[in-house]
């Protein structure tokens, strides 16, 4: 049999087929390729940007916080996670420990005083230390706040408290521990004076003590700025020497000035000066006080001794009881110028007497005329005044005048007045009626300028103050009739 060749034949249907593998030509793969490309980064880009975002979130969360950043510290506690409350609460308690620790010591011998928070004012800055490490991670852009929280927990930022107190109530507690330790210096002072002896006694000085106040006052500040508690501070001090020793008393003191009259043979007169004198002697005025003839001698009276004398009443010369007195208030009055003392009050004689010069007398009356003065030195002044063989003498002791000086008075007659030659016939009818008698004798009157002359221990002449101007007036002959 013979073989036959087949030929297939080609089928339309199939033509299709080959053309359709021809619809996914090269360029399509490209665009896939493109797109994969795209898609890839655009994942990536996503993937990037939520990292942004929750980096961003994370470092947002993180500066939000309102508590403490980690590694601030202040005085060495850390405060990361703790609140502004929680840290105001913990160092409100530290601040009340610190005020009762604050204490010291100052003592001398048995004394001590303790110094504390109670006496001395505290101010703490703890409030503004804990705002500014609070602040610590809150200041400028998000990225340096962050910067700032990332340093404090890397390397620490660290803050210190401290606190005032009040240096003028330290100065006011060293015046009052200074006050209750210092001595004072005692001087020297007079003690008595013996009238009969004229001597003095003085009593002993005694030195002091002065406690250091500026050094007192830097060793308590050193030792609380050094919060050296424990620390005892001794005031240191040094003596105090008296003013006044017993020996400078003793050639300060002595008889001031002296004064002596004479008198007449009159014993009456005589009798009184001596009862006037002796009621001067042994008075003793003090600094400020004064001193009256008329209060040391009383009302002269015949109870007392006093006896009928010659005494001037209204420009006559009448008897009187205790006439003669004036004399021994002009010798006090001569003795208290020549002491430097103060006059208050003196008066003169209508005329002037004899047994001092004119301008120089002190004339009294009981109790409208006084001879009065005052003390106005520091110290006392003792008065011995006695009668004797027809003179009377005023003594004044105490503190002698500066340098040796000594007082004089100087009187000066500027005017003279002559009275008229007429005289002068004046109604009395106390008189007998038909009867007569003498009233004032015509005298010459006089106007005179007394000085106080200071002296030196040479007896020179060092100055000269006017003292006053004394009037005696003129009077004519009268003859008094009824």
């Amino acid at each position: 049999m013979a073989s036959t060749r087949h030929t297939p034949r080609r089928d339309k249907r199939m033509r299709p087929a080959k053309e359709e593998r021809r619809l996914f030509p090269v360029w399509t793969l490209v665009v896939i390729a493109l797109c994969a490309a795209v898609w890839f980064g655009g994942a990536q880009l996503y993937s990037q940007r939520m990292a942004a975002y929750e980096a961003y979130a994370a470092i947002s969360k993180t500066v939000s916080r309102s508590t403490f950043f980690p590694g601030v510290t202040v005085d060495g506690i850390d405060l990361g996670g703790m609140s502004m409350e929680e840290a105001q609460a913990l160092f409100s308690d530290k601040q009340a420990q610190t005020s009762a620790e604050f204490s010291l010591v100052v003592a001398s011998g048995e004394r001590r005083w303790r110094i504390t928070s109670d006496e001395v004012p505290m101010t703490f800055d703890a409030p503004s230390v804990l705002r500014r490490a609070y602040a610590v991670g809150r200041a400028g852009t998000l990225e340096e706040r962050y910067a700032q929280i990332n340093q404090a927990a890397e390397q620490g930022i660290s803050f210190e408290t401290g606190f005032v107190y009040d240096r003028e109530a330290i100065a006011a507690l060293v015046e009052i521990i200074g006050d209750s330790l210092d001595v004072e210096a005692t001087d020297a002072t007079l003690d008595a004076f013996d009238v009969n002896h004229r001597t003095f006694t003085f009593t002993e000085a005694s030195a002091g003590y002065r406690i250091d106040r500026e050094q007192l006052q830097t060793d308590i500040l050193d030792a609380l700025d050094a919060h050296a508690y424990d620390r005892v501070i001794t005031p240191q001090g040094s003596s105090v020497e008296p003013q006044v020793t017993r020996a400078q008393l003793e050639g300060l003191f002595g008889r001031i000035s002296t004064f002596t009259t004479t008198t007449t043979k009159d014993n009456d007169r005589n009798t009184n000066i001596a009862l006037s004198a002796s009621a001067l002697n042994g008075r003793v005025v003090m600094p400020g006080e004064t001193l009256s003839f008329n209060n040391c001698t009383g009302q002269r009276t015949g109870e007392k001794g006093y006896r009928e004398a010659g005494a001037i009443a209204g420009g006559v010369l009448v008897d009187d009881t205790g006439g003669g007195v004036c004399q021994t208030s002009s010798t006090l009055f001569n003795a208290v110028v020549r002491a430097d003392l103060e006059i208050v009050e003196r008066y003169a004689h209508s005329w002037p007497s004899s047994y001092v010069n004119k301008g120089e007398d002190a004339t009294v009356n009981w109790p409208s005329l006084d001879f009065v003065f005052r003390n106005n030195g520091e110290f006392p002044v003792f008065v011995v005044a006695w009668y004797a063989d027809q003179a009377v003498t005023v003594e004044l002791y105490g503190k002698m005048l500066d340098d040796g000086q000594t007082i004089d008075l100087e009187s000066e007659v500027t005017k003279t007045i002559t009275p008229s030659d007429e005289v002068l016939y004046t109604l009395d009818e106390s008189l007998p009626v038909g009867t007569s008698k003498a009233g004032r004798t015509k005298r010459t009157g006089y106007v005179v300028d007394t000085y106080k002359i200071y002296k030196d221990s040479e007896g020179n002449e060092i100055k000269r103050e006017k003292l006053w101007t004394t009037t005696y007036r003129a009077s004519q002959k009268e003859i008094l009739y009824h």
